[in-house]
């Protein structure tokens, strides 16, 4: 297999999330109606469990969990709560220590770095720019400035088309079973799952050949594929 380029999702792949939810729960205790007694540190690891469960079916999903295990006193609004969480993403965003260096590696031995995320310009960039990853990728497609979203096919296609490659000959790392997994090898990518949530939502999508649990496994991964 001749792979000229490694493709990423961001969100779940490329930072810490669960970390990064850590460091905004006294905020959510704050701004919510919380039940009492609920504080950061009983909040964190409910919300990051709620986040692995639930967030590749939907805010409204995460919420029902949250209320289901009495985080709660009055439960927002899906309006309110996902406009809490990106106004935060924007200011908040924990870095895995290896990203930066991976990606930077990566380019210097020649091969290729691309991200295709979902979600608006303002968010993704702020993201990007808190993990100072903004000048780590030869091509970046944030799917609300292209104007269509993962799964579609166009991202995939328009990034291998920029990179100068085929999709064969591109790998596509991500968490998200349908966006990224089922989308990427739809589009003709090899799909790379990488399982920061561990969880497969989505029983009808076959798992790919190719996973790993951090994208610290890259490497090892690139060299035993030649």
């Amino acid at each position: 297999m001749h792979i000229k380029g490694v493709v990423f999702d961001l969100d779940h792949t490329l930072y810490d999330r669960y970390a990064t939810l850590t460091a905004i729960a006294p905020y959510f205790c704050s701004y919510f109606d919380v039940s009492p007694g609920m504080t950061p540190q009983t909040l964190a690891p409910i919300w990051i469990e709620a986040d692995k469960q639930c967030v590749h079916l939907g805010w409204p999903a995460v919420i029902a969990y949250l209320a289901e295990r009495g985080v709660f006193r009055t439960v927002p609004e899906i309006s309110t709560y996902s406009a809490f969480l990106l106004g935060w993403f924007r200011r908040v965003s924990v870095p895995f220590p290896e990203t930066k260096q991976l990606l930077a590696d990566m380019r210097a031995g020649g091969v290729k770095t691309g991200l295709i995320t979902n979600g608006s310009g303002e968010t993704q960039r702020a993201k990007l720019a808190n993990l100072g990853l903004e000048d780590s990728f030869d091509q970046i497609v944030i799917t609300g400035e292209f104007g269509v979203h993962k799964p579609a096919p166009e991202p995939f296609l328009a990034i291998a088309r920029w990179l100068g490659a085929e999709p064969s000959e591109l790998l596509y790392v991500g968490d998200n079973p349908l966006n990224d997994v089922e989308a990427s090898r739809g589009a003709g990518f090899v799909p790379v799952w990488v399982r920061t949530t561990g969880t497969w939502v989505y029983p009808e999508i076959e798992k790919p050949a190719l996973q790993i649990d951090h994208i610290r496994e890259l490497p090892a991964l690139l060299e035993r594929l030649g």
